[in-house]
């Protein structure tokens, strides 16, 4: 599928063979779906089917990747999942490379929200008051730029070992606005973090989750997990059980 901005992506999506409610099924859009969309379809698929057990139910999920072999494309998703920011405002890459282009993710957001949604929903019955997003690492600051826009699209938002390091943490500038000037009663954040990780995103992810939770007052509904022996890539499969059970525990 081509963005009108001219980005290309290859689409994963999995759906229930349980029909679908009255009023249409819950979905997860899932950020790096070259790395994730099997391992989130596999889980929900099996769990689901025995939903009585396992308090999961069936829903549709929605990959978003790239027109690559591998698990990541660097490029491509440095530039989608990020806020614009100088290069000075960015720590040197591990591999001494330069940064690719940067900035994306107002265009990124208006792929999904008013390209990919559209297209979804003439082919399957879906609950717009259900959708769920999932980041991981830059895929998680993404999702916390949408979470902080304060937009209504989504209800839910699964995140794992967010990249909030991005432009000298200024994602974390944003949640005072936010909770200041949005109704954040309907919103579910799922947040988790490996306990192996890099010192910062450990110590970043906690803050957050201080912040999150001092928001329960206002309705917000969250959870995080520091999750034992853990690192950075084994913090996904780890965690995805937890995360779909918070999504269909409190979604009503």
């Amino acid at each position: 599928m081509t963005s009108r901005y001219g980005r290309r992506y290859d689409i994963y999506i999995s759906i229930p063979k349980q029909p679908a409610p009255e009023s249409g099924y819950p979905i997860i859009y899932v950020l790096d779906g070259n790395a994730f969309f099997h391992t989130f379809h596999e889980t929900v698929k099996v769990q689901s089917a025995r939903s009585e057990k396992t308090k999961v139910i069936p829903a549709v999920i929605v990959g978003i990747g790239y027109p690559v072999d591998a698990a990541f494309a660097s490029e491509f998703r440095v530039y989608d999942f990020t806020p614009p920011t100088s290069v000075e405002n960015l720590p040197p890459k591990p591999d001494g490379s330069a940064w690719s282009e940067n900035g994306g993710a107002e265009e990124f957001f208006h792929f999904i929200t008013q390209e990919l949604q559209p297209c979804i929903e003439q082919h399957v019955s879906i609950d717009r008051q259900k959708q769920t997003l999932f980041g991981h690492s830059l895929g998680g600051l993404f999702a916390l730029y949408v979470l902080f826009s304060g937009t209504s699209v989504f209800q839910t938002f699964m995140i794992t070992s967010p990249s909030i390091w991005w432009g000298n943490r200024v994602i974390l500038e944003l949640v005072k606005n936010w909770a200041a000037n949005t109704d954040i009663s309907e919103k579910r954040v799922f947040l988790a973090v490996g306990e192996l990780e890099k010192d910062h995103m450990v110590n970043d992810a906690r803050d957050l989750a201080i912040r999150l939770e001092e928001l329960r007052s206002k309705g917000l509904t969250t959870v995080f997990y520091e999750l034992t022996d853990e690192n950075h890539v084994s913090v996904v499969p780890t965690v995805i059980s937890r995360a779909i059970r918070f999504l269909h525990m409190h979604s009503g």
